[in-house]
C-alpha cells in the first residue's frame, strides 16, 4: 500500500462545508483539495490523481434534483471505471443517494454529517481504491482520458463512449487532424473491461509488410488495437488486416469522412472496423468549447511547470473564442502551454498567445496592394500590434465595435 497521504477531491459550492471537511480530513492524515463545481473539478483532476472524490449532487442555487452531480458522476466513471466516489447530499436525501450508488458511487454521506461517519466513509473509500489498484484491476484517472467540453456534440460523444466502451464492438473514430481521435480511443480502452491489458497503437502508414500486421495483432491480443490513420494502410495489406481482426478489440481512426473513407479502404476492412462510428466535430463547430479547453490547459500547464495560475483578460478570452484554431484542439493546447511558459504579467493577454507568429507575409497598406481583403487584414493587424493587442483600443482606432473586430480577427486568423 502507498505510504503517501490519501488525496481527496471534494466538489461542493459551499465554502464553509469545504473548510469543515478539509479540517476533518487533515486530522485523519488525508490531503483534501476543494473544487466549487464541475469545471474547477476537471482542472484539479488534470493536475493530479486522487484516491477519492467526494461529490455534492447540486451546485446551482435552488437546484435539488441532483442532475448536475449525476452528470459529473457519469463522466468520472467514464474516465476511470474504478473511480471511488462518495456522493454528498443534503436536499436530495436518502433516495437520491441510493440512486447514485446504483449509478456507480461507492458510498454516500448526508449533510449535516457526523464527523465519525464521514471519517469512516473516507477510510473505507481510500482502502477500496488502493486495494483495487494493488490488485492490478485499474489505473489512476488520467487527464489524457478526459473528454472536455460543453457543446451538445461533445455531450453526445461522451454518452456514446460510455455505451460502447464496455463492449467489444469495433469502433471507427473520425475527425479533423488535432481534434482528439487518439484521446477518444484511449478513453474507450480505459473504460473497457480490457483496461488492464495492453493498448497497442498501429500507425497504419508505417506498416510495410504482412509481418508488421501480424506483429501488431500479436502485441494487442487480449487488449485493444488502435489503428491510427487507417486510410494510410497500403491497399495490398488491407485484406490481411481484415482477416486478423477477430483476434482483438479494434479502434480505428481516420481524418476522412465516411464517404471518402469508402473510396480509400477495402470494403471488407471498413465493414469490420465500422460497427460503431464516432465523429468528432472540429473545435470551430463546438460552441464555447475553445474557452473551456483554454482555461483547462492553462491550469494544467501552470501546475505542470510550477507557474502561478493567472486569469484571462476579457480581450484574450474573446480572442480565444473567436480564433479559428486551424490545428484544432492540438493547436489550442500548444498555444496555451506556450503562454504559460512565455507569458508575462498578472493576467494572460492576447499577445501571450501570439508568441513567435509571423506577419503572415502580408503587404503593408502603403505598399500599393489594392486587394481589399489583404489591405483590411494589414490594417487590423497593425492596429492590434500598435495597441499590444488591446482589442478595445484597436477597435476604437479602426472605428469598429469590439464584436466587429473579433469577427475580423477570426476571419484573418489574428
Amino acid at each position: 500500500m502507498s505510504t503517501e497521504s490519501p488525496a481527496i477531491l471534494f466538489v461542493d459550492d459551499d465554502a464553509d462545508i469545504q473548510k469543515a471537511a478539509r479540517l476533518l480530513a487533515e486530522r485523519h492524515g488525508m490531503a483534501m483539495v476543494s473544487a466549487a463545481g464541475p469545471d474547477e473539478a476537471w482542472a484539479r483532476l488534470a493536475e493530479r490523481t486522487f484516491d477519492v472524490v467526494m461529490l455534492d449532487l447540486n451546485f446551482s442555487r435552488g437546484r435539488t434534483s441532483g442532475e448536475e452531480g449525476f452528470a459529473m458522476l457519469r463522466r468520472l466513471l467514464a474516465a476511470d471505471r474504478d473511480a471511488v466516489v462518495i456522493v454528498v447530499t443534503g436536499h436530495s436525501g436518502i433516495t437520491v443517494a441510493v440512486e447514485a450508488m446504483r449509478a456507480g458511487a461507492s458510498d454516500f454521506v448526508i449533510k449535516p454529517w457526523s464527523n465519525d461517519k464521514l471519517a469512516a466513509a473516507l477510510d473505507r473509500a481510500v482502502a477500496l481504491r488502493r486495494a483495487t489498484l494493488a490488485a492490478g484491476q485499474g489505473a489512476p484517472a488520467d487527464d489524457d482520458r478526459l473528454i472536455l467540453g460543453e457543446d451538445a456534440a461533445i455531450e453526445r460523444l461522451r454518452a456514446m463512449i460510455e455505451r460502447v466502451a464496455p463492449t467489444d464492438a469495433a469502433v471507427l473514430v473520425t475527425g479533423p487532424a488535432g481534434s482528439g481521435k487518439s484521446l477518444v480511443a484511449r478513453a474507450i480502452h480505459h473504460a473497457s473491461r480490457r483496461a488492464g491489458q495492453t493498448l497497442t497503437v498501429l500507425p497504419a502508414g508505417s506498416i510495410e509488410d504482412e509481418a508488421g500486421v501480424t506483429a501488431a495483432i500479436a502485441a494487442a491480443r487480449g487488449g485493444t488495437l488502435v489503428i491510427d490513420d487507417v486510410e494510410a494502410l497500403a491497399g495490398r495489406l488491407q485484406p490481411v488486416l481484415a482477416s486478423m481482426l477477430g483476434e482483438v478489440r479494434t479502434i480505428a481512426t481516420s481524418r476522412l469522412d465516411r464517404m471518402s473513407l469508402r473510396d480509400a479502404i477495402d470494403a471488407d476492412l471498413l465493414f469490420r472496423l465500422n460497427t460503431v462510428e464516432l465523429a468528432i466535430p472540429s473545435l470551430a463547430r463546438r460552441e464555447g468549447d475553445a474557452l473551456v479547453l483554454a482555461r483547462h490547459f492553462l491550469d494544467r500547464f501552470a501546475a505542470r511547470h510550477g507557474r502561478a495560475a493567472r486569469p484571462l483578460t476579457d480581450e484574450a478570452a474573446g480572442w480565444i473564442a473567436a480564433h479559428p484554431w486551424r490545428d484544432d484542439v492540438r493547436g489550442l493546447r500548444q498555444a496555451m502551454e506556450r503562454a504559460v511558459l512565455l507569458g508575462e504579467g498578472d493576467a494572460y493577454g492576447i499577445a501571450d498567445f501570439t508568441h513567435g507568429e509571423s506577419d503572415g507575409g502580408t503587404a503593408t497598406a502603403s505598399g500599393g496592394d489594392l486587394n481589399l481583403e489583404r489591405s483590411e487584414r494589414t490594417l487590423v493587424e497593425a492596429a492590434l500590434k500598435r495597441h499590444a493587442f488591446n482589442v478595445s483600443r484597436a477597435a476604437s482606432e479602426l472605428g469598429l465595435t469590439r464584436t466587429a473586430l473579433y469577427r475580423r480577427m477570426a476571419k484573418y486568423g489574428l
